[in-house]
């Protein structure tokens, strides 16, 4: 078994040996003339150029508005709006396969707070790792990871958040890097990794990267703000940035930048940080900056060396990304023979098993959230159920006010399934930009999972209710399917919602326009014998329409008065109609949420 070195052993890091037994990182990166600007003209960056071996530790730093998350957002196929330049994987362009091979690690750890340490990094393993291997080979490969980074102490605790109780900032970060090495990712692009985070929890993180980059060749290519100097010790190079617009002023190693400045009548004095001096000198405005000395200099001294630097990296011989892959595989045990050419690594089947596994076990361990949502469906219940005790000893027509109650408490109760789905959107979107799964498959488990709930739930509320009417319970059947019929209908309304609300306080205001015509045009408040001509059309749109129907004429059928009076038809071909009617209506809303989450509310870089 490969010996691994803890994070938090002290020792010098860049010290570290590559582990040529474990060592997977082969690769190489090169980019040329990288420049973006706005769509009003405004130059944001202006051709960079730079390259990276493997097991490098770089650095992007330079003031605000220099480009350098856009920099590294366009060089990790990130960037979602138009650029120029030209980005490199091993000397050839970047191809489908390009996000199997590198990993993003956001500003911001966006982590299921219900799941272990372990179980958050198995789980990326699980989908990065696709050829077969036993469950322990499987767990020695996560706790590897977990060792390297100093977490298998904490591999049970739960991640947490702000109601659950879970680890310290500076372990949900490296938790977060655990995962971009999970899946063997030969290049790691991490945006101001140390945001946020303590000196010393700062320097652990970044002794976390700089281990895994030289045990295991990993590459990365760090945004970083204002590092300490035992931070800056540990990047080999280092790219800086001025603003206005965004130019290169240094692309070199970090340990010869202070002498470069140096030599340029800018010494770094003593006592001070040179990461600190640095950005002093080159951010305009700034008391004594200068920063388009330093731009026309780098033009002058540096920018031929690094182009001659890309070009022979170019030149190298080439490897294509199956290739890389399965070297990986190779070096990892696995069998090279499994790796398939896809730009997702799990199959289908493995996506929806995996993405189905880690659902029950957030459900399940979210035990606040399930007795909120079971204790407020018994509730309702119990307080409308009450409200119509012995309804059922009533008239007729006095009993369809209850009918209308259970339709509508099924709708209004299931808006609360619209802040759930909004708050785990932006992680699923992060994780399928970085090609864990497909959008179909996470749509698959979150609505099997969410809408199990929903029925749940709704079924303890329509039996609680129907047991205080005293309603024979031979029309049950009647009442909960065609209930249930219409739940589901507004259900994939409300999903469609929460694909297209920016927050869930919005949500709820853009749904109130819709369930109030499903409501208001219900077939009992206003009804095909009521309703205005020009209006009348929207009662054939309204589930909760077309259920009451069928519910009042399969209870009353032989009251033909009643039926008269609201303008009901219960004639077999309209229960075929109304069946028709409210599953087309499932399907368009189901296939429209599908379109939405693949078209809007993508992440914009």
């Amino acid at each position: 078994m490969t010996t691994v070195v803890r994070v938090d052993e002290r020792v010098d890091p860049r010290c570290a040996e590559r582990d040529a037994t474990c060592a997977y990182g082969t690769s190489t990166l090169a980019f040329k003339n990288v420049a973006f600007s706005l769509a009003d003209g405004r130059r944001i960056l202006d051709n960079v150029s730079g390259s990276y071996s493997c097991g490098e530790m770089a650095a992007i730093m330079g003031p605000s508005g220099s480009g350098k998350t856009t920099l590294l957002d366009i060089i990790a196929g990130k960037k979602t709006t138009a650029y120029t330049g030209e980005v490199f994987l091993n000397g050839s362009p970047r191809d489908e396969l390009f996000a199997r091979l590198t990993s993003y690690v956001p500003q911001q750890d966006i982590l299921p707070a219900h799941l272990t340490v372990y179980e958050a990094v198995k789980f990326v393993h699980e989908l990065r790792v696709e050829t077969a291997m036993s469950e322990r080979e499987r767990e020695e490969a996560v706790l590897q990871t977990l060792e390297l980074l100093g977490l298998r102490e904490i591999k049970d605790q739960l991640i947490g958040d702000a109601r659950v109780r879970g680890i310290s900032g500076g372990q949900k970060r490296r938790v977060t890097l655990a995962r971009g090495l999970a899946g063997g990712s030969q290049i790691v692009f991490a945006d101001e990794p140390t945001s946020g985070l303590s000196s010393t929890d700062a320097e652990t993180v970044t002794r976390a990267m700089c281990l895994a980059a030289k045990r295991m060749g990993v590459i990365f290519v760090t945004v970083i703000h204002q590092p300490r100097a035992e931070v800056a010790d540990m990047f080999d190079s280092l790219i800086l940035l001025t603003s206005s617009p965004g130019r290169c002023v240094y692309n070199g190693a970090f340990a010869d930048a202070a002498s470069y400045f140096a030599a340029a009548g800018s010494p770094v004095p003593s006592r001070a940080n040179p990461a600190d001096f640095f950005l002093d000198v080159i951010t305009p405005g700034a008391h004594g900056e200068r920063s388009n000395h330093f731009a026309a200099l780098y033009e002058e001294k540096q920018a031929g060396v690094v182009a001659a630097r890309v070009a022979a990296l170019l030149e190298a011989p080439k490897k294509s990304p199956m290739d890389v892959l399965r070297e990986t595989a190779k070096v990892s045990g696995l069998s090279p023979e499994d790796v398939h050419e896809s730009p997702i690594a799990a199959r289908f089947a493995t996506q929806l098993r995996v993405l189905m596994k880690r659902k029950l076990t957030i459900t399940r361990r979210n035990k606040t959230g399930l007795r909120l949502r079971f204790g407020v469906s018994l509730m309702q219940g119990l307080i409308v159920g009450m409200a119509f005790y012995g309804i059922g000893d009533k008239l007729p027509v006095q009993q369809l006010s209850f009918f209308f109650m259970l339709l509508q408490m099924g709708a209004l109760a299931n808006m609360a399934i619209m802040p759930e789905l909004i708050e785990t959107r932006l992680q699923l979107k992060l994780e399928q930009s970085d090609a864990l799964y497909s959008s179909g498959a996470s749509i698959v488990t979150q609505s099997a999972v969410n809408n199990a709930l929903a029925i749940a739930g709704n079924f303890i509320t329509s039996i609680i209710m129907f047991s205080f009417s005293k309603i024979s319970w031979s029309n049950f059947g009647i009442l909960y399917g065609w209930g249930l019929l219409s739940f589901m209908t507004v259900t994939n309304y409300l999903r469609v919602i929460a694909a297209v609300a920016p927050s869930p306080s919005e949500s709820v205001q853009a749904a109130m326009p819709g369930l109030l015509l499903f409501i208001l045009f219900n077939n009992f408040f206003v009804n095909r014998a009521t309703a205005p001509a020009f209006m009348k059309w929207l009662i054939y749109v309204s589930p909760m329409a077309w259920a009451i129907e069928q519910i009042v004429t399969g209870i009353y059928g032989e009251n033909a008065e009643l039926v008269a009076l609201y303008g009901y038809d219960g004639s077999d071909a309209r229960t075929v109609t109304a069946v028709g009617v409210l599953l087309c209506e499932m399907a368009f809303f189901q296939t429209l949420e599908i379109f939405l989450l693949k078209r809007t509310n993508a992440i914009v870089r």
